[in-house]
């Protein structure tokens, strides 16, 4: 029998030759370069629909007009300012959705009139506009100059860190980095476990388990489907880097190719935690119907720092919650590569979660392989983890 290096190589080239030359592989690279596309168009459509407010004014408000842009101005906020004849045609264009809303009346009567609601940014702007104007001529009648009471009253703002103009560009390639590895982790993790399922139930394992050793076995196929999924996320991240390129959208490539390393390293490490998971999994069942009911529970640790990383993350890049989980195995492979691309991280933070997440690695490979070997070849009734879990004389 060859050695064991050149063993787990040949199972792991069989995986790669498999998947590579099926139709599944060309059909979910398609799919996920859909899914993606869906999701910039849809955040494209959304940004559009919500970067710019429109107001109408109207009457004595009009006068208003240029304290509401300089108000906007200062919030960066895009406004598009109508000035309306009448009362009737304000709220013509507010209920046909022209405008926002339309702000009517003078001094003490002011009102700010919506179709069904009224955007909170845009009220407190108004708002804010109004109030200065009311303050500015209530001291001008007093005797007291508006400009240089506001001042006197200014505050200066100073940050402790320089202002990271790079932070639009960060927190896209966060998000991005995140949904590559979580789908990819997601689709691969899952393709282990099938795999090991249709070998079970169609006895091909067994074939195999006559020359190869299990956790051989085991260790070609979740290396030999990492690669694949790791030259499937090459082949997406290298097409959505060409179109942010070319659209614009990514300005400093710099910043993407600092990350690199750190992304591949991290899918690495991520991947073989959850394969080996999935295999051990998969290892328990003997058909693919009762495949769902033993990996479901597998999708909650991958799930959760997903839903972290797009929703608080790019809002919050030092919450507390995700920046412990950053160091837990299981969550780090996706919170830790976000938190380095927004860059609030020191440098020893990753490569600490990392050490902790390949340890974590090892103890997963002699769980997964032991569930392996005390299951592989047991048909029928599904096993139990504790009937897997024991510790028996073999091969391994």
């Amino acid at each position: 029998m060859t050695g064991p290096a050149a063993t787990i190589a040949l199972v792991a080239r069989r995986e790669i030759t498999t998947q590579v030359r099926s139709r599944t592989f060309l059909v979910g690279l398609l799919l996920m370069l859909l899914v993606f596309g869906g999701y910039g168009a849809v955040f494209a459509f959304v940004g559009s629909q919500t970067s710019e407010s429109s107001l109408v004014v109207q009457g004595q408000a009009a006068e208003l007009r240029a304290d509401l842009q300089a108000g906007a101005d200062r919030r960066g906020m895009q406004l598009r300012l109508t000035e309306a004849g009448d009362r009737a045609t304000g709220e013509s264009m507010v209920r046909s959705g022209e405008a926002d809303a339309m702000l009517t009346g003078g001094p003490g009567s002011h009102q700010l009139v919506g179709r069904d609601d009224v955007g909170a940014g845009l009220r407190a702007l108004v708002t804010e506009v109004v109030e200065q104007r009311m303050v500015n001529d209530a001291l001008t009648a007093a005797g007291a100059d508006p400009a240089q009471v506001t001042a006197l009253s200014a505050v200066g703002v100073r940050t402790l860190e320089p202002v990271d103009t790079e932070r639009g560009q960060r927190i896209g390639i966060a998000l991005a980095v995140t949904l590559l590895l979580f789908f990819s982790v997601t689709a691969y993790g899952a393709a282990v476990s099938q795999g090991v399922v249709e070998e079970k139930s169609s006895r091909v394992v067994e074939v195999l388990l006559a020359t190869v050793r299990p956790g051989h076995l085991l260790a070609g196929k979740v290396l030999g489907l990492g690669l694949v999924g790791l030259l499937q996320l090459l082949i997406l991240g290298g097409i959505g880097t060409t179109i942010a390129l070319a659209t614009g959208v990514l300005a400093v490539p710099a910043l993407l190719v600092g990350m690199l390393p750190s992304i591949l390293a991290w899918y690495l490490v991520g991947f073989f935690l959850f394969a080996t998971l999935y295999a051990a999994a998969g290892a328990l069942v003997s058909r693919q119907e009762e495949l769902q009911s033993v990996t479901a529970p597998i999708a909650v640790p991958l799930l959760l720092p997903f839903l972290l990383a797009v929703a608080i993350l790019p809002t919050d890049p030092r919450n507390t919650v995700a920046t412990v989980l950053s160091f837990v195995p299981f969550f780090s492979q996706t919170l830790m590569p976000a938190r380095t691309a927004l860059g609030v991280t020191a440098w020893w933070e990753p490569l600490v979660a990392l050490l902790i997440a390949l340890a974590a690695l090892a103890g997963m490979v002699a769980l997964a392989a032991r569930v392996y070997r005390n299951s592989i070849l047991r048909t029928g009734a599904r096993v139990t983890w504790r009937e897997a879990l024991r510790v028996t004389p073999g091969r391994s």
